[in-house]
């Protein structure tokens, strides 16, 4: 047989190691899970119940969704679907549509909506903030699009003195990721 997990921890466990179930990743048990070996042969292998091993796979939402997911963005398949979104993202037709995406996802869609929403900023002062955004992305876009990549280092260079005092950014990819996910949902 071949070196999968299954079998080196199989060979670890006949030559009297014990393993540990406390200890076992996520990825071991996806790996597991995606060499076909059942709940019950992992059980087996770490002394645990059957239930404790569906009930940990559960909880890390490991599951055929979860394993096709895995599959389709490891394939070159992704890789195509990836470069040809680059390629769409990168024509200058799509500049006002993205524009206008960002806009929302970056500053429409958040605190600024609430202080609308209460009263704090009149649909007028809305209409001004919601142009500006937008131009300003797309002067951004275009500029990446035209391969200025020296006049964006001097505007990204001068604005760096604003805001030292801020705190650090925290990437916040959560609704990326949901969307992402939800559109690789497979029934």
């Amino acid at each position: 047989m071949g070196e999968n997990l299954y079998n080196k921890l199989k060979y670890k466990k006949e030559n009297g190691e014990k393993l540990d179930w406390d200890k076992i990743t996520k990825e071991e048990l996806e790996e597991l899970f995606e060499e076909d070996i059942p709940d019950s042969m992992v059980s087996d292998l770490y002394n645990v119940s059957q239930s404790k091993v569906t009930y940990k796979r559960k909880k890390w939402n490991i599951n055929m969704r979860s394993s096709i997911r895995k599959q389709i963005i490891e394939s070159d398949l992704y890789q195509g679907l990836n470069a040809e979104s680059k390629k769409r993202l990168f024509d200058r037709d799509n500049l006002e549509n993205i524009s206008k995406a960002l806009t929302h996802y970056i500053f429409r869609n958040g605190p600024v909506e609430d202080m609308h929403g209460n009263g704090k900023l009149s649909q007028q002062d809305m209409k001004i903030l919601n142009k500006f955004m937008v131009d300003r992305i797309a002067g951004i876009l275009e500029t990446i699009y035209e391969g200025d990549w020296l006049k964006l280092e001097l505007l990204l260079d001068f604005y760096s003195n604003f805001g030292t005092n801020w705190d650090k950014p925290n990437p916040d990819k959560k609704e990326i990721e949901l969307l992402y996910k939800k559109s690789l949902e497979i029934e």
